[in-house]
């Protein structure tokens, strides 16, 4: 897990490579389609658990971009939900608390990264760009 600001300039990303967001912040969703989605990244969102759920049975995506903390259920059992599927998403975790990092392991998940919030959004694209790299 990572803690720490990518280095390298994000990449252009391949138009194949799909993204689901889930953060109940409308601002944050709306920021982040259009700072991704002017990236090259393929970006579905998620305001909570449920449409998650349904986005994830429509198509798994290469990245899950997770808020831990939503309003129907928590991030870690979603991102656990997400892991058993096949093929499992990358997962990258946010969180403004200091307990993400302690709840993912406790929960076994293998967390590609984990990004405490505020964050800002050159940040997240770059987390996203080198997990898609490691996707592909």
């Amino acid at each position: 897990m990572s803690l720490t600001e990518p280095s390298a300039a994000p990449p252009p990303a391949d138009p194949a490579q799909r993204v689901l967001i889930v953060d109940d912040d409308p601002a944050l969703r709306e920021q982040l389609s259009a700072y991704l989605g002017g990236r090259g990244i393929d970006c579905r969102f998620a305001a909570d658990g449920r449409e998650a759920l349904a986005a994830l049975e429509d198509q798994v995506p290469d990245v899950l971009l997770l808020d831990i903390r939503l309003p129907d259920t928590n991030g870690i059992e979603l991102a656990s939900r997400a892991a058993a599927l096949h093929p499992a998403p990358k997962i990258i975790l946010m969180s403004g608390y200091d307990d993400a990092v302690i709840e993912a392991n406790k929960a076994n998940l293998e967390v590609f990264a984990v990004i405490e919030k505020p964050v800002p959004l050159r940040v997240v694209a770059r987390f996203l760009h080198q997990a898609l790299r490691v996707a592909a």
